[in-house]
């Protein structure tokens, strides 16, 4: 193994898009139905757009283990921050707006 020299960012956010909906007799709530891969995609062009892409990362997750009824899950690194209740593309653009 070899470490990746490559500028750290300011801030890395991880989005929830899993999706338990399709899965039979299941009764956990998932983020999924809210956040889509797609939705990542769109916020990584807003990133982009804004020149901040050597500055926030966005990465979609599976699970971050805080699935609730409420909305979406995502955290914030290096803070450690999770939040919940995100419902949209813009609910994500404001947590980043936030931690910068």
């Amino acid at each position: 193994m070899h470490d990746i020299d490559f500028p750290k960012p300011k801030l890395h956010l991880f989005v929830c898009v899993n999706d338990r909906t399709g899965i039979a007799h299941n009764d956990k709530p998932s983020c999924g139905p809210r956040i889509k891969s797609e939705d990542v995609k769109k916020v990584k062009e807003w990133i982009r757009a804004e020149g901040l892409t050597s500055t926030v990362y966005c990465t979609k997750a599976q699970c971050l283990g805080f699935c609730n009824p409420e909305g979406s899950v995502a955290v914030v690194y290096p803070k450690g921050r999770f939040v919940k209740g995100i419902q949209n593309v813009e609910d994500l653009k404001k947590i980043i707006k936030e931690e910068l």
